[in-house]
């Protein structure tokens, strides 16, 4: 009890005192101290990114009709080494500040729409970047979240959790039909709910990406299922005339009109930066000491970072939509730690895995991907939407935006359910009123 108390007085003494120096020099053990617990969000990090860049590209592959059967790997290799580069150089060394620039995970469900839509992704990429650099020097991503209401940012969030679970449980189904194992598919949805259920009351909710990838692994296996190991060591492929015209397959697109269809999506993905940001960050100040103001990740600062991570990360060829490295972010604020030390190992072990190439196999492996991704992103997201909304008046916007954005697409659910909310409709009940205990107060 004494050294479990001992330690937790060392980890706070680590937050309290974390101090870096913000667009300077920062290095490891001269400025920040390295514990074991570092490499719990690191590790947890590398897989949920590989997992995460599969499924972008996945969905893009299959949205544009990509058949190069090695489009999704060297894009997750690529996205991978470059996630490493920009974790070492911006959050380890630059300013440890602020939080790593990983993956927009929310924004999977809206691929297909925005395939179906003509959007091309570098077009959406090179706005996404320009718009957030110009946000983020403004300082205005706080001016963001104040335009999304307690309503809008329910419903969104609300939105991209179903819509993300139902492609995602469509998308594992064909798999385990393709493989003719039906059967797998019943028991791997259970072990996620078991663990989902577990690691929650254990108050060990920050495993569930490692947790679902080795339940994924497990069960798959006793059904006979193994990843294939294939891919070999290599570096990224880091030509872009390569990237597009030959394994995209649809030419840089850099005309009027696909900026034109891409910016509303764009947009959509600026605006859910900070809300994306938002139960990271009340996760730190809830497990920190008040003390470690400074141990808590840099809004502006951060999307800064993600700003030029879309930029670079389009222009080589990648397929994600950056944003917070969420799956880092979360265990780190749990197993509470200030960025730096962990960011390292993070950048490291993410170009190690993009040069191995076989991790990258295990990490796309449909029952761990589909599993991490419903488990580790897709319900958290339900449950932080629930948690958002607090009174009648917010339910009701969060049903506009979530019944427009099934109905039509979810941009036009974001949209109305702004304008309502700002305009200050559906106010049948006072500000005030909430839900407690089944009863309006």
């Amino acid at each position: 009890m004494s050294e479990n108390h001992s330690r937790q007085v060392k980890l706070d003494k680590d937050l309290i005192s974390y101090d870096p120096k913000p667009w300077r020099i920062n290095l490891p053990f001269r400025d920040y101290p390295f514990r074991a617990e570092d490499f719990i969000p690191a590790l947890s990090g590398v897989f949920g990114k590989s997992s995460l860049v599969a499924a972008f590209a996945a969905a893009w592959a299959a949205g544009y009709h990509i058949s190069d059967p090695t489009f999704i790997i060297e894009n997750v290799r690529l996205e991978l080494v470059i996630g490493g580069i920009f974790s070492l150089l911006f959050c380890a060394v630059l300013n440890p500040s602020a939080g790593p620039p990983g993956t927009l995970a929310p924004f999977i469900p809206m691929i297909p729409v925005m395939a179906a839509s003509g959007v091309h992704p570098l077009p959406l990429s090179l706005l996404i970047g320009s718009i957030g650099l110009a946000v983020s020097a403004l300082r205005g991503f706080d001016r963001v979240v104040k335009l999304n209401g307690e309503g809008t940012r329910g419903g969104i969030i609300l939105l991209f959790g179903f819509l993300g679970i139902t492609s995602s449980l469509d998308s594992l189904r064909l798999w385990t039909e393709y493989r003719n194992s039906p059967d797998v598919f019943v028991p791997l949805i259970i072990a996620g709910l078991v663990l989902y259920v577990s690691l929650t009351r254990l108050k060990a909710k920050w495993l569930i990406i490692p947790g679902c990838a080795l339940g994924g692994l497990t069960v798959s296996y006793l059904y006979g299922l193994l990843p294939e190991l294939q891919t070999g060591m290599g570096l990224p492929i880091i030509n872009p005339d390569v990237w597009w015209n030959e394994k995209w397959g649809i030419g840089w697109g850099l005309n009027i009109e696909n900026f034109a269809k891409a910016l509303p999506f764009a947009l959509l993905a600026v605006i859910m930066w900070p809300v994306d940001a938002l139960a990271i960050r009340t996760l730190q100040e809830a497990n920190y000491p008040k003390e470690a103001t400074k141990a808590v990740f840099h809004l502006n600062a951060t999307y800064f970072i993600v700003s030029l991570r879309n930029i670079t990360g389009a222009i080589l060829g990648g397929s994600q939509t950056a944003s917070i490295w969420r799956s880092f972010m979360i265990p780190l604020g749990i197993v509470r730690r200030p960025i730096g030390a962990s960011a390292f190992i993070l950048g490291v072990l993410a170009v190690i895995f993009g040069i191995l190439g076989f991790p990258i196999d295990v990490a796309v492996f449909p029952p761990l991907l589909w599993l991490v991704l419903i488990f580790g992103v897709f319900v958290p997201l339900l449950e932080a939407g629930l948690s958002t909304i607090k009174s009648t008046a917010s339910i009701q916007v969060a049903a506009v935006c979530i019944i427009a954005g099934i109905a039509v697409n979810p941009v036009l659910g974001w949209i109305l359910a702004v304008i309502i909310e700002n305009l200050g409709h559906f106010r049948g009940f006072k500000e005030g009123t909430t839900f407690k205990g089944g009863n309006i107060t």
